[in-house]
């Protein structure tokens, strides 16, 4: 019996471990290679859109179809959060938006679906 509990004592901090990993790469029910593949578009789609050179973490918030939402949280706190939306196309990630807030009206008419609006009013 007293194996048993070793094996526990051993796997627990491991299933926790990972827990903490997925939290932190925002990484959504999306598989490990589609989370990487929305990362990596949402980072270069701000490295290229936010007019500053900062550092910033970005989080998954919702994938839903060809279309997902992630927030943008600068490194130093002299910048507000930002959300940035993506769109699939023929396989690939693209940043659409990035903004600190948004017209439903423009969500609109990029296609963005409507559960991904953070503001899910007309």
């Amino acid at each position: 019996m007293k194996r048993y509990n070793l094996i526990a004592f051993l796997l627990i901090p491991l299933a926790l471990s990972q827990a903490v990993s997925a939290m932190d790469t925002g990484e959504t029910s999306t598989g490990k290679a589609e989370t990487a593949a929305i990362l990596s578009a949402a980072t270069d789609y701000v490295k290229k859109n936010s007019g500053r050179n900062m550092e910033f973490r970005i989080t998954i918030e919702d994938v839903s179809g060809d279309f997902a939402r992630a927030r943008v949280d600068p490194l130093k706190k002299d910048t507000d959060p930002a959300l940035v939306y993506l769109k699939r196309t023929r396989g690939k990630w693209e940043g659409l938006l990035i903004g600190t807030s948004f017209q439903n009206s423009d969500l609109k008419k990029l296609g963005v679906p409507k559960n991904l609006w953070r503001w899910n009013h007309d």
